[in-house]
């Protein structure tokens, strides 16, 4: 009987083989057996196996010794310590959730505060420009009344001095000439 148990464990060694430990068998072939041109091709369509990294962490914990407590009195001690300071860190990220979520309404009602104030201001500037335009548009008119009209003034002030030199002379005042310069 023991022959039987120690031949089915050395058979189950055997059969189990890299498998038990997932490594991977690569088979090398010879350079010189195969073409360039199938090298080319395996190479090309040949791609590197990707690299897992494990973080350092991970590999002191691996080589570490387990830390055991030696009685459960002290594990539940250092237990209560540890949830003793989750429950403060806890606590310090809700009180800080909460001052930010203050401050975030605060900065949402400020901004819709400059968002209106914005918009008041952007539609005065609106009305001031049309404002500004038609004013622009009237003193334009205005130059050009103005100018246009400065030759028919001089022609209708010509015409009051010749009609009243002509009064004058009916009335008996004597001719005066101009004087020419």
């Amino acid at each position: 009987m023991n022959k039987i148990i120690t031949i089915t464990l050395f058979s189950a060694v055997l059969l189990s083989g890299c498998r038990l430990y997932r490594e991977r068998i690569i088979y090398e072939t010879p350079a010189a057996s195969t073409p360039p041109a199938a090298q080319a091709a395996a190479a090309a369509t040949e791609q590197p196996a990707p690299v897992v990294q494990t973080p350092p962490e991970v590999v002191e914990r691996r080589f570490a010794e387990p830390q055991q407590a030696a009685d459960p009195v002290q594990s539940a001690v250092e237990w209560a310590k540890k949830y003793e300071q989750v429950l403060l860190k806890n606590a310090e990220i809700q009180e800080k959730h909460n001052q930010l979520f203050i401050q975030n309404t605060q900065l949402a009602s400020k901004l819709e505060q400059t968002q209106a104030e914005l918009e008041r201001t952007r539609k005065e500037l609106d009305e001031a420009n049309v404002f500004l335009q038609q004013m622009h548009t009237e003193l334009n008119k205005w130059k050009s009344d103005v100018l246009g009209f400065r030759d028919e003034m001089r022609q209708a002030q010509a015409a009051q001095l010749e009609a009243l030199s002509r009064i004058l002379q009916v009335l008996g005042a004597e001719p005066v000439q101009p004087p020419t310069p």
